[in-house]
């Protein structure tokens, strides 16, 4: 089967009329990338799988909805979302950040050059550690693009809390980078000063 071969129209349109094949080549198309959406939502494999299958069902009950076909791929993706902040509303882990025990100091790590060391699970691991509401609202704004407003009505918080929230989570990011980066960080080559002291 050649994914390729099939226009948004025929995916969609065999999938309104329960076509298997036409189901199975939007899975095989979209189901990698939407595991990636699920799991930066979730806390854990077992969350983020319930968030796919929950997701994807509702993409194949609602698909006849879809107006235009073209915004297939954005339309898939925000039941992924919506699936996501569902989760997390209903998890029992929006805690204040006092009541975690993290203590955030300013960092002079260069985030740039630290993410891009990373690998993708690396990434997403330290997504997924971060409190529930503030992995939510990082995950809205940096990740899927939502403004402060989108954030705050998806999430019945106000503005400055979305602001607040997308503020201690790029701090505790921060200080997690920089933990990573003292411990990747080369040992200092003691060969010269051996040198000295024969």
């Amino acid at each position: 089967m050649i994914i390729d071969n099939w226009s948004n129209h025929k995916i969609v349109s065999g999938c309104i009329n329960f076509e298997p094949e036409a189901m199975r080549v939007l899975y095989d198309k979209y189901s990698a990338q939407m595991y990636s959406v699920c799991m930066r939502y979730a806390k854990d494999t077992e969350s983020a799988n319930d968030i796919f299958q929950d997701s994807f069902y509702l993409v194949y009950k609602n698909i006849g909805q879809l107006n235009n076909v073209e915004a297939l791929s954005g339309w898939i993706k925000s039941i992924f979302i919506n699936k996501g902040i569902e989760y997390c509303k209903k998890a029992n882990r929006i805690i204040l950040l006092e009541d975690m025990g993290y203590h955030v100091n300013n960092s002079s790590v260069n985030w740039n050059e630290a993410v891009s060391n990373l690998g993708t699970d690396e990434i997403t691991r330290l997504i997924q550690e971060l409190p529930m509401r503030c992995q939510t609202v990082f995950n809205m704004y940096v990740i899927d693009g939502y403004s402060h407003k989108e954030i705050a009505e998806q999430m019945q918080i106000s503005i400055g809390t979305s602001k607040s929230q997308l503020h201690d989570a790029r701090k505790i990011l921060k200080q997690k980078l920089a933990h990573i980066s003292m411990i990747k960080r080369p040992l200092p080559n003691n060969n010269n000063n051996n040198n000295k002291g024969e």
